[in-house]
């Protein structure tokens, strides 16, 4: 089983997860998970849809089952599901944390899409005071510590969202790195993996709960760090 959905059992805390998932008219689709599941097997929780066309939040009740290592939850939005929207996932691989993949389908002849759902042990995605949205951690994380790995497609291009790669390359991030904010004054710094060259967000001090992900786009984004406004509380901006 999945080590996180497993610790998860019985537990009085839900545990936090990102999804992610492409629609078919090309919209990127991000999704505020909180699970629950009981020694039995069964799942409760919510989920909040944020549409990057809008930003605002749409509340769905989960309601499903954990049968060994494959999850399959109901989505029910505004307390019912008219075209039965329904998450199949098992565990795949991660460099970091944890993660699910599957496919979301709904019923009247739509088409399953490819959906990943992914798990960092100390963050959670929620409103941040200067962009919007952001990620948040939920325990307190020491400084020289993994906050949050970035996973995902590696191509040539940059966008808007990706991190580059050790190797020069820019990684398009499907978990909380999509919600990872630029601080003139960070808490995080960028620590590449020898063996992947992929990104890994590491504290640089002492983190407390509550503390918001960020670090300083200047230090390895290029030209895209030139390319917003900043609107950090540092007395002085980069950007």
């Amino acid at each position: 089983m999945t080590q996180f959905l497993g610790a998860t059992r019985a537990a009085s805390v839900p545990v936090h997860l990102i999804g992610f998932h492409v629609a078919l008219d090309g919209t990127r689709l991000y999704d505020r998970i909180a699970l629950t599941i009981d020694e039995d097997g069964r799942v409760g929780g919510t989920l909040d849809r944020i549409a990057e066309r809008d930003g605002v939040p749409h509340r769905a009740e989960l309601r499903g089952l954990l049968v060994g290592e494959r999850l399959a939850v109901m989505l029910e939005f505004d307390g019912v599901s008219p075209s039965g929207v329904m998450l199949d996932l098992v565990p795949e691989a991660c460099l970091h944390g944890g993660a699910m993949s599957g496919r979301i389908a709904g019923g009247d002849g739509e088409a399953a899409l490819p959906y990943v759902m992914a798990h960092a042990p100390a963050a959670r995605l929620d409103r941040s005071p200067t962009h919007g949205w952001g990620t948040v951690l939920v325990t307190p994380v020491a400084a020289g510590e993994t906050v949050v790995g970035i996973d995902g497609p590696v191509g040539a291009e940059q966008t808007p969202y990706s991190f580059r790669t050790d190797d020069n390359r820019h990684v398009e991030p499907t978990g909380y790195g999509h919600f990872v904010n630029h601080a003139c004054e960070p808490s995080c710094e960028i620590v590449y993996d020898l063996e992947t060259a992929l990104p890994t967000l590491v504290a640089l001090r002492d983190l407390a709960a509550g503390d918001e992900v960020t670090f300083d786009y200047t230090r390895t984004e290029g030209q895209l760090a030139g390319s917003f406004q900043c609107r950090c509380p540092a007395p002085v901006h980069k950007v």
